[in-house]
């Protein structure tokens, strides 16, 4: 049975909102995107907590009276 007009119209009409839909959503992420690239990176200032302890220097093994 062949499909009427109006059911193909409307078929068409949701795989266009479908694919709509989905730029949308690429858009967003795009956008999300280029407004972090927008701002400059902020200065690195690191906190002693995460540095090492300089080491303390040892006598050498081999060295002894």
């Amino acid at each position: 049975m062949p499909e009427l007009a109006e059911d193909l119209i409307v078929r068409n009409l949701i795989e266009s909102l479908a694919r709509l839909h989905e730029d949308l959503d690429r858009m967003e992420l795009w956008a999300a995107a280029l407004g972090s690239f927008q701002h400059p990176i902020p200065d690195y200032v690191p906190v002693e907590r995460h540095l090492l302890k300089p080491a303390t220097r040892r006598p050498s093994r081999g060295a002894g009276p």
